[in-house]
C-alpha cells in the first residue's frame, strides 16, 4: 500500500474520487463486506495516490467524529425530527454503520444520506411512478430525488437531482403547479413534460411532450414559453432559446435507452446512470458512433452488445468497475 503523503504533498482530490471513496467507506462500515470486495477496495486504494488520500481523509473524519460525538447532534436531531418514519429508519442504519456525528454531517450531500431525507427517490437502475393527491402523475428515473410540497396556495415538486416525467392534472382548488430545480422554476400549462437535473454544472433540461411550460430562473420573474415538441436548457447563467426536440428523452419510461448516431463516450456516460459502481469509456474510442434501442433491464447485456457491434472490448476489473476500451493490438 502506498505510504501516507506528507502534508505538503497531499494530492488534489476530485469530486469523482471523493464520491468513490465515500461509497467504499459506507460499504466497508456496513459489516457485510465480502473478502472479494475487501480485496477490490485494497486494489482501488493502491491504484492512485489520490484514492489513498481520499480514503485516509475519510478515515480521519470518522475518528474525529468519534472523538467529538454530539458536536453536530443538534443538526442530526433536526434532520431526524423533519424526516418521516422510513427516513428515520434509514438514518438510524447509517448511524449503525458508524456514520455518526461529524462524519454524517460531512456526508450530507452524498446519495445515501440525501435519499434518506427526501420524500421520494428512485435508486440506481430503478424507475418509479407516483400518483399525487390531485391526480398528477410523476415518473422518477434512476438516481432521482424528489420532494412534494402541497399547501393551500400552491403545488410544488422539488427535483433535487435526477429526472422526472410529469403528466399534470387540474386541481379542484385552482392552485398553480410548479416544478423547481436548483436552476429553474417551471410552470406547466396543461401538459406532459420531462425535467432532468443532474448537477449545478450541467443545469436543467426541459423537454415538452404536450401543452406548454413557462420557464424562469428560481428567483426571476421573466418567463419564456416552451411548447410541445421543444426543449430548452437552463443553467446558472441563462435560459437557452427553445429548440426542436430531435431525441427520445422519455424512452426510459419504456425501459429503453435509444441512441441515434450517438458518441460512444456519451452513450457510456448515460448508461452509467443505470448501474452501480464505475463505468468509463476510454477516450481512444469515445468518438465512435452507434445507433440502436437498448433495454435498460440488463446493462451487462448492453455492454456485451457494444463489444459485438463496435471495435471495442469491455473489461471488468470487478463487477462494479468496468471500462469500454480499444481492442488489443
Amino acid at each position: 500500500m502506498p505510504p501516507p503523503s506528507a502534508p505538503g504533498d497531499t494530492p488534489a482530490i476530485g469530486d469523482d474520487v471523493r464520491r468513490q471513496a465515500i461509497a467504499w467507506f459506507v460499504e466497508s462500515q456496513s459489516g457485510s463486506m465480502s473478502p472479494l470486495r475487501q480485496q477490490a477496495l485494497l486494489q482501488w486504494r493502491q491504484n492512485d495516490p489520490c484514492h489513498e488520500a481520499a480514503w485516509n481523509r475519510l478515515a480521519s473524519m470518522e475518528m474525529l467524529s468519534r472523538g467529538a460525538a454530539g458536536v453536530n447532534s443538534a443538526l442530526a436531531l433536526d434532520v431526524l425530527q423533519q424526516a418521516g418514519r422510513q427516513r428515520r429508519r434509514t438514518l438510524k442504519l447509517l448511524a449503525g454503520a458508524g456514520l455518526t456525528g461529524g462524519l454524517l454531517w460531512q456526508l450530507r450531500d452524498t446519495w445515501l444520506v440525501r435519499q434518506a431525507i427526501t420524500d421520494h427517490h428512485a435508486g440506481i437502475g430503478e424507475r418509479r411512478d407516483l400518483r399525487l393527491p390531485d391526480g398528477t402523475l410523476v415518473s422518477l428515473n434512476t438516481r432521482s430525488l424528489l420532494n412534494v410540497r402541497y399547501d393551500e396556495h400552491a403545488r410544488r415538486l422539488i427535483l433535487a437531482q435526477g429526472e422526472i416525467i410529469v403528466t399534470t392534472a387540474s386541481d379542484p382548488q385552482g392552485r398553480p403547479l410548479y416544478v423547481e430545480t436548483p436552476a429553474a422554476r417551471l410552470r406547466p400549462i396543461g401538459t406532459r413534460f420531462i425535467v432532468r437535473h443532474e448537477s449545478d454544472a450541467l443545469g436543467t433540461r426541459l423537454s415538452v411532450n404536450a401543452g406548454q411550460v413557462a420557464v424562469s430562473r428560481p428567483a426571476g420573474t421573466e418567463e419564456i414559453i416552451v411548447a410541445a415538441g421543444q426543449y430548452t436548457r437552463i443553467d446558472r447563467h441563462d435560459i437557452q432559446p427553445p429548440q426542436a426536440e430531435t431525441g427520445s428523452p422519455a424512452a426510459w419510461a419504456d425501459g429503453l435507452l435509444i441512441a441515434t448516431r450517438m458518441r460512444l463516450g456519451d452513450f457510456v456516460q448515460e448508461l452509467a446512470r443505470y448501474r452501480p459502481g464505475i463505468l468509463r469509456c476510454d477516450p481512444a474510442v469515445a468518438d465512435l458512433r452507434l445507433t440502436g434501442s437498448y433495454p435498460l433491464a440488463d446493462t451487462d447485456r448492453i455492454l456485451a452488445a457494444l463489444a459485438q457491434t463496435l471495435p471495442v472490448r469491455v473489461t471488468y476489473r470487478t463487477r462494479y468497475w468496468v471500462t469500454v476500451g480499444a481492442l488489443a493490438g
